[in-house]
């Protein structure tokens, strides 16, 4: 029997520790002082913490910005309220405060003329305090602490609400004075026998028929009220019928108010406070949710896909912890109740959660015994090259990139129910439908928004009028998918064949989402699409202009053996 001592197993995070310290507890770069903080198997003082930190901030930005400085461009640095945010705006302050002898020096210029900090209060979304009037938050708004934050450090502050996504002033051409409804291709008797996701279609509607306080004498249109803002915000939210598609939509509204923020404070460089933990969780919670083509846009440190402003993530490289600990080094403050929790909106006995807090869950628990789970997605995120799409090609919802092919790509790869004749109460045979291949009058081939179709386009007409536009066929496979999650009662529905007849839904999307619909269809401004409207009538402007030259076209074999 051997007497030996068996030596305690030690763990790999041990093992590294043991290996890249000269001294186990104490610091892995000065090597003098005993260690206060584990990053990643490395042992660190604070000193030096806070030195390796900058050092990593400083080299984001470089890769950031590879090229020479020739002149300086304004920065906006969006502030949510928590660590992440806080942590990037000291950074850069520290980053900014050049020595007296930099300054001086006419060839070492500035790489940031003028700093900016936006933030974006969501206290109208917060659960309200018994006793308080819903559509009254003025007593949670997180506008003034971020404000104060910024007076701090002398930077221009820019804020907005979230509800402020329903001002006409808060899109490209800022003076949009319209919104969007959505209407389904599907009569309501056939919306819950329907074997199919129904083709959902949009109006344009201007606000004019939206607001309930008359007009100032020195303004062209009203403009809604403050809650009348949150009013329509919250019925879009209660429309959805999952946590998931309530957090994604709210995402896009951040985004686009980050983006016009950025744009009137004339600032070409939109930075955000993105952390490794943060990136990583997006990039799994994004491709679950169908968004992985626009991936390189959302997760990549520097995203050149909005027009006249570059988003930068400086803080990639870093972990959330890493910041936490940064804040509490340099005791800044941060707002405790900063982001909208929605989970009061959603009624139901047990806990739900959405995609995102689920893979947040996955990815933190997953890093407490493999530390480099982060950056190990982050870097595998990193190959990934940017699709070749224009901008004016956008989603009308996310703004992102489109692909090409996505309705009927997922028709191909989705598992649905067939409707049974019994359970619609009419019983209909093979061609008693027009020549149509389906036996759904209403859903006949051509109405997905594909070019081909079994019925001429004269027998097509009473399907869309002057006032449909389309809706699905324009938007990105993410929010395509995300439509599911959409309560089909809440929508408008074509009753009959009867365009007029159609109601409108019990929500309204924001004026950028109606501008960029318009956009996508070929309309210049609100005024051309209102012009063109009346002109043409009930007539869709591609039949109009089709029965104009009908005389002049030649007529296919096809057609030619129908006629005789």
């Amino acid at each position: 029997m051997s007497c030996a001592v068996e030596e305690p197993t030690m763990s790999v995070a041990e093992k590294r520790a043991k290996a890249r310290a000269v001294h186990v507890g104490f610091c892995c770069k000065c090597k003098t002082t005993k260690s206060t903080i584990i990053v990643r198997y490395a042992e660190y003082c604070d000193p030096c913490f806070l030195i390796a930190l900058d050092s990593k901030f400083r080299t984001a930005l470089r890769n950031a910005r590879p090229y020479r400085v020739i002149t300086p461009e304004n920065v906006m640095l969006a502030f949510s309220g928590g660590a992440s945010s806080r942590s990037l705006i000291h950074l850069f302050d520290v980053f900014h405060s050049l020595p007296p002898e930099v300054v001086s020096n006419k060839q070492q210029p500035k790489i940031y003329n003028e700093i900016h900090v936006c933030h974006i209060d969501e206290s109208s979304l917060f659960e309200p305090v018994q006793g308080q009037d819903p559509l009254d938050t003025s007593s949670q708004s997180t506008m003034e602490k971020a404000q104060s934050v910024a007076a701090r450090y002398g930077y221009s502050f820019h804020g907005a609400r979230i509800e402020d996504i329903f001002d006409p002033d808060w899109t490209d051409s800022r003076c949009f004075e319209a919104v969007a409804t959505l209407i389904t291709s599907l009569p309501k008797d056939q919306l819950a026998i329907s074997g199919q996701a129904p083709e959902l279609l949009s109006h344009i509607l201007p606000l004019s028929t939206q607001t309930s306080i008359p007009p100032p004498t020195d303004a062209k249109l009203p403009k809604l009220s403050q809650q009348e803002k949150v009013h329509k915000l919250q019925t879009l939210l209660a429309a959805c019928t999952t946590l998931t598609a309530k957090e994604t939509i709210l995402q896009h509204f951040r985004s686009s108010l980050l983006v016009q923020l950025a744009k009137r404070a004339q600032c070409t460089i939109l930075a955000l406070g993105d952390s490794a933990t943060r990136v990583a969780i997006q990039i799994i919670g994004l491709t679950a949710i169908g968004r992985g083509y626009s991936l390189p846009h959302e997760t990549s440190l520097v995203s050149n896909w909005v027009q006249d402003c570059k988003v930068i993530r400086p803080l990639k490289d870093c972990l959330v912890k890493e910041l936490d600990t940064y804040c509490k080094l340099n005791a800044l403050e941060v707002i405790e109740k900063h982001a909208a929790n929605l989970d009061w909106t959603v009624k139901t006995k047990g806990e739900v959660k959405s995609i995102t807090r689920l893979t947040d869950e996955f990815i933190t628990g997953l890093d407490k015994d493999f530390p480099s789970t982060a950056a190990t997605v982050c870097r595998t995120a990193a190959k990934l090259t940017p699709p070749e799409v224009t901008y004016e090609n956008k989603c009308p919802l996310c703004l992102g990139p489109v692909q090409e092919g996505v309705q009927e790509w997922k028709q191909r790869i989705t598992v649905l129910t067939a409707p049974s004749d019994s359970s619609s109460g009419v019983t209909r045979e093979a061609g008693t439908t027009d020549g149509c291949c389906s036996s759904n009058e209403t859903t006949c081939c051509g109405s997905n928004g594909s070019a081909s179709s079994c019925r001429p386009s004269a027998q097509r007409r009473h399907h869309t009028s002057a006032t449909d536009l389309p809706f699905s066929s324009l938007l990105c496979y993410g929010c395509l998918t995300n439509l599911r999650d959409l309560d089909l009662k809440s929508m408008g529905s074509k009753d009959g064949d009867d365009a007029s007849s159609s109601s409108s839904s019990s929500f309204d999307l924001p004026p950028y989402v109606a501008e960029a619909i318009l956009s996508r269809a070929g309309y210049a401004s609100l005024e051309d699409y209102e012009d063109r409207r009346s002109t043409v009538g009930a007539k869709d402007p591609q039949e109009s202009l089709r029965e104009q030259i009908q005389e002049f076209l030649i007529a296919s074999d096809d057609e030619d053996e129908d006629e005789a």
